[in-house]
């Protein structure tokens, strides 16, 4: 057994908790960290945090955990070439591939990268993904017949980062789909991509217009983007920084007062509030959770109706739960609403999309890229809480970042999505409302509103 195995072990055995978050205050422990004893740090990336990546540094990133024979753990973290902490389990290694700022997970995974056509378009530092149970990184094909696939996986409990191979007939019957990350580049390139990410959207600035707040990849400021009516954005304004170590930001009235306020996640699973002070700007953040690694897609929503937001999150098991807000930055014991939900991400609430006084919400279907909008009920009523889906779309496994909001002042819910690009920022779209859920109609036609996101 090697110097590492044994250290992660040990550091795995002390730090077996429950992950799943019963309430929004529970006090599961984060996850440990472990040292990497064979070898000081080297560096072997010369991409930034979130940013463009030539696929032989995916590869040679990734082959960095399988030299230092790295066991799977869901509760263990190890660092990369240069330091950064990543989850040792299947996504995690994927992630630390790629070079993101944090561990996602299969289900989060496909925000930050686009499905391929067929398996026979896969490259090295591509990803085979099924979301519900194992992701690979794809090295190659092992023959002309593309028959044999060579990957990179973090395999399961007992066994260490490693390379091995799947069989095209494996691939297909287990599910998993060829997906490519949305800044992968054939070159080093010569200007960092300064894309956009973790978008959010709602009346930050106070006016009728619905505005956005987003990442910027490279650097990890955060900037609010003021709206300006017809579903356009004004200049960008500077409102935080480190933000690179936060996700699944979303937005909601969580403190009891008139400022639109932040929801987000870092590093540790700790949930956060930061209180809007209604001027596009952010008070000091506030401690709501832990625990919260272990869910995804987090969608404010004022789901009942009495003016405080409430959180929708999605646990492990695809179990879609409703987080009641108490109006002071704090959540009651949540409800179950939905089941399989895993099936779906990009999960916003647009407000009142069919103008009947309710929160709707809004959903992708990972497998088939369909957009679909489920009808709020005006009450947390467990199973009940949302109505029948109805598919409002197609192709919008092309589209990411989706952020919500009424950006044209009209009074009816609005989708914003980001065109994803390989290699390169995307092109931001508006997607007005129409005032009814009424099938593909229900949003009308798209408008650019930005480039470089």
């Amino acid at each position: 057994m090697s110097r590492i195995t044994r250290a992660l072990k040990t550091s795995a055995i002390a730090t077996l908790v429950a992950a799943a978050a019963v309430t929004a205050l529970n006090t599961a422990p984060g996850p440990a960290s472990a040292t990497l004893p064979n070898t000081a740090p080297v560096a072997l990336s010369s991409s930034s945090v979130n940013g463009s990546i030539t696929r032989s540094e995916v590869l040679a990133r990734a082959q960095y955990w399988v030299d230092q024979e790295v066991p799977y753990s869901q509760t263990v973290w190890a660092p990369d070439s240069l330091g950064r902490n990543y989850r040792t389990d299947c996504s995690g290694l994927v992630s630390l591939a790629w070079h993101l700022s944090s561990s996602l997970t299969t289900w989060s995974l496909p925000q930050v990268s686009t499905q391929l056509a067929t398996l026979d378009d896969l490259q090295p530092g591509d990803a085979l993904n099924n979301i519900d149970r194992h992701v690979v990184l794809f090295t190659g094909w092992a023959d002309a017949e593309h028959t044999v696939a060579n990957i990179i996986e973090q395999p399961r409990s007992g066994l260490t980062a490693r390379k091995n191979t799947y069989s095209r007939s494996y691939i297909n019957s287990a599910g998993f789909r060829p997906y490519r990350y949305n800044k992968i580049a054939e070159s080093a390139p010569s200007v960092p991509d300064a894309g956009m990410t973790d978008l959010a959207g709602g009346n930050f600035g106070g006016t009728s217009h619905a505005d956005v707040v987003a990442v910027e990849t490279t650097s990890g400021k955060l900037f609010y983007y003021p709206g300006i009516g017809d579903g356009k954005l004004g200049a960008r304004v500077q409102a935080g920084t480190g933000w690179d170590s936060m996700s699944e930001l979303t937005s909601g009235h969580f403190v009891g007062d008139a400022g639109l306020d932040l929801a987000a996640v870092d590093g540790d699973g700790k949930l956060w509030i930061y209180p809007g002070n209604g001027n596009g700007t952010f008070g000091n953040r506030v401690q709501a959770g832990t625990g919260w690694g272990s869910m995804h897609d987090l969608a404010g929503a004022d789901v009942n109706g009495d003016g405080k937001s409430e959180l929708l999150a999605v646990a492990t098991d695809g179990k879609l739960f409703a987080y009641p807000g108490n109006g002071n930055g704090t959540f009651g014991n949540r409800v179950q609403i939905g089941t399989g939900w895993n099936a779906m991400d990009q999960i916003v609430s647009p407000g009142d999309l069919d103008k009947d006084g309710k929160a709707d919400i809004v959903a992708r279907e990972i497998e088939t890229g369909k957009l679909y909008a489920y009808r709020g009920s005006g009450a947390i009523d467990a199973m009940n809480t949302l109505g029948a889906r109805d598919q409002i779309g197609t192709g919008w496994n092309a589209m990411t970042n989706l952020v919500t909001g009424d950006f044209n002042g009209d009074g009816v819910g609005d989708v914003d999505a980001v065109e994803a690009k390989v290699g390169a920022a995307g092109t931001f779209f508006t997607y007005p409302g129409t005032g009814a859920i009424n099938g593909v109609n229900t949003l009308g036609a798209r408008v650019q509103i930005g480039t470089g996101w």
